[in-house]
């Protein structure tokens, strides 16, 4: 079926030659009138001939225009199927859409998209992160695909399913199939890949969780367990919760986990203040969480909680080469 175009180009190609060759041989008018008139006769234009047709000449005009015209009916009757396949075509759609995923870099790969892999995927789009989404349920998809995610249909814990999403070139995997041995399986195949990938498997006890950790996932989050905390924080600090939860959305104060820029590294944590207004909580560095002092010194590496009006985080998250500008 692809090919058929391609024959049928070279036949009406062909037939422009022969076209010409003829006009050349019966009339004897000079190449580029027969070119002229063996294109108007395929196209049915009509502009004139170049010069009195001979009977000859007529009887080939004839027959060059019922071939022709038959042939390019016939190609773009064609080509117009060919094109309504490709559209309308489902293995089209689907390898349209795996050819995009192996241009991304640094993206998230969600496997499982249940309720909370769509609560995760969507926080991440939200965030402007790149996401691909693996499920081997299409149903479960569509929606995603209607959200703008990046989409695989396929069996997580296979490694070529995490091949064909990127695994290799990818920051981020979360594993939120509601199947703890699922989830093992893809911790390793996802290590074994990729072994400076981030990891975040769900659990759904403390056992499973000590397998996924020792398979090599980064973080292991049990739903359950997280959800009765949130609870109990909002009946306990209510503001709070909300507050770092992310509940909470406003341009006079918001508060932000950033990796520290190239630009502020050797920069002091009151020179940060100072140029920019917003206000360093914590520093994480090495693993573990530090109490941020004016004298301490960014390094690379180092995360930093930063609290402040939107735009002073901002202002830190896109510090330029220069350096922080005043916000």
């Amino acid at each position: 079926m692809t090919r058929r175009p391609a024959v049928l180009l070279a036949l009406i190609a062909g037939l422009v030659v022969s076209g010409t060759v003829g006009y050349r041989v019966l009339e004897g008018w000079s190449w580029l009138d027969c070119l002229f008139m063996t294109a108007m006769t395929l196209t049915t234009v009509g502009y004139g001939t170049p010069g009195d047709l001979h009977t000859d000449g007529k009887v080939f005009s004839v027959v060059l225009m019922l071939v022709g015209i038959g042939l390019m009916l016939y190609l773009l009757t064609l080509l117009a199927e060919t094109m309504l396949r490709t559209v309308t075509d489902p293995g089209a759609a689907r390898r349209r859409r795996e050819r995009r995923i192996t241009s991304l870099k640094d993206h998230t790969i969600v496997c499982g998209y249940g309720q909370v892999g769509e609560a995760v995927s969507v926080a991440l789009r939200g965030a402007r992160r790149e996401v691909v989404v693996v499920d081997h349920r299409p149903e479960h998809l569509e929606w995603a695909q209607t959200l703008g995610l990046h989409t695989l249909v396929g069996d997580a814990t296979d490694e070529d399913v995490l091949r064909r999403a990127g695994i290799e070139r990818a920051a981020s995997l979360v594993t939120v199939i509601n199947s703890d041995p699922s989830n093992l399986y893809v911790v390793l195949s996802a290590k074994g890949l990729n072994p400076g990938v981030r990891v975040i498997a769900r659990a759904s006890d403390e056992s499973a969780a000590r397998k996924m950790r020792r398979a090599g996932a980064d973080e292991v989050v049990n739903p359950y367990q997280l959800s009765g905390n949130r609870i109990a924080a909002m009946m306990l600090a209510p503001r709070l919760s909300r507050l770092l939860s992310g509940d909470v959305v406003s341009e006079h104060f918001t508060i932000r986990e950033l990796s520290v820029p190239p630009a502020l590294v050797g920069r002091t944590v009151a020179e940060l203040g100072r140029e920019t207004g917003a206000l360093v909580v914590a520093i994480w560095r090495d693993g573990q969480p530090l109490r941020s002092r004016a004298e301490d010194v960014l390094r690379a590496g180092d995360a930093v909680l930063v609290a402040g009006a939107a735009a002073e985080v901002e202002a830190v998250e896109a510090a330029p080469a220069g350096g922080v500008q005043p916000a």
